[in-house]
C-alpha cells in the first residue's frame, strides 16, 4: 500500500512540474509568424519578456511589447496588445503550438487569454513598464 501511495505521489508531482514548465510564447503578425518572446520564462532567460536586457524584455528594443514607441507596444499599432482596436493582436501559444488566447487589452475579445500574467500585463501595463523585471518577481512571489 505504501508503495502505491508513493508511486501516486511521484506521478502527481511529475505532472505538476510538467504543468509549471510549460512555456507560453507570444507571436504576432497577420500570420502570427513574428516571435515576441516567452510570457512565463524566467527573467534570466534571453527570450523572456521579463529580461530587462533581452531582445523581448527591454523597453527600448523594437521587438518588445514594452516599447511604447514600437510596433508591438504602441497604443496605436494594429499589432499591439495595448490597442483596444488592434486588427492583429498577439497570440499566445504553448510549447506544442496550441492556441492559448490573444494578448489584448480588448476585454470584449472572447478569445482573450485567461492566463494570469497575460491579464495582468493588459490590465496594468503602465505600472509594469515602470519596473518590468521587479514586477515579474512580485507576480511570481504571488504564485501566479
Amino acid at each position: 500500500m505504501k508503495l502505491i501511495i508513493f508511486s501516486l505521489i511521484l506521478i502527481f508531482s511529475g505532472s505538476i512540474k510538467q504543468y509549471h514548465e510549460e512555456q507560453l510564447h507570444i507571436y504576432v503578425g497577420k500570420k502570427h509568424d513574428k516571435y515576441l518572446g516567452c510570457l512565463n520564462c524566467s527573467k534570466d532567460e534571453s527570450k523572456s519578456i521579463w529580461s530587462p536586457f533581452g531582445d523581448y524584455g527591454s523597453r527600448h528594443m523594437p521587438n518588445a511589447i514594452w516599447n511604447e514607441l514600437g510596433k508591438y507596444g504602441s497604443a496605436n499599432s494594429q499589432y499591439s496588445p495595448f490597442n483596444n482596436d488592434a486588427k492583429y493582436p498577439p497570440i499566445i501559444l504553448d510549447n506544442h503550438k496550441r492556441f492559448c488566447g490573444y494578448l489584448t487589452v480588448n476585454k470584449n475579445n472572447q478569445q482573450r487569454s485567461k492566463n494570469y500574467l497575460a491579464e495582468q500585463i493588459c490590465d496594468d501595463i503602465d505600472h509594469i513598464r515602470e519596473d518590468i523585471a521587479n514586477w515579474y518577481s512580485w507576480a511570481i512571489d504571488r504564485n501566479y
